[in-house]
This record gives structure tokens, sequence and C-alpha cells, in this order.
């Protein structure tokens, strides 16, 4: 329960919960919404979260990499 007590906002904590369906899928409603389940990369699909991954982080370290020097 002090787990759920974490994952929920504030509100819950303060008010207490029924830990019902409705309380469950606020909890965990964050995880869902910032879950990416595919990327496309030009014409292939990424569905792998080892190859989704992978190709964010090849995105910003090329974005903040120093520029070569000419």
């Amino acid at each position: 329960e002090a787990s759920w007590r974490l994952r929920g906002s504030q509100k819950w904590v303060l008010q207490g919960d029924a830990n019902t369906a409705y309380f469950q899928a606020i909890a965990n409603g964050r995880r869902r919404r910032n879950t990416i389940p595919l990327l496309w990369d030009g014409g292939t699909l990424l569905q792998s979260p080892s190859d989704i991954r992978a190709h964010v982080d090849g995105f910003y370290r090329a974005l903040f990499s120093p520029a070569p020097r000419s």
C-alpha cells in the first residue's frame, strides 16, 4: 500500500484511498502516458525498447555534441 501512495498524487495521500480500480488507473497513468511503444526512423519501424533507446540516445548525443572545428 505504501508503494501505491508514492505513485499516486498527494491528494490521495491526504484524503486516503480505497485502492479501487480508479485509484490504480490514476497511479499508473503517468507511466502509460510516458511510454513510447514504437518509433518511426525514416522508413524503419522501431518496436524493441532497446532499439528505441539506442535511437533516442544517438539523436541527443549528436544534437548536444560539439560542432566540428573548421
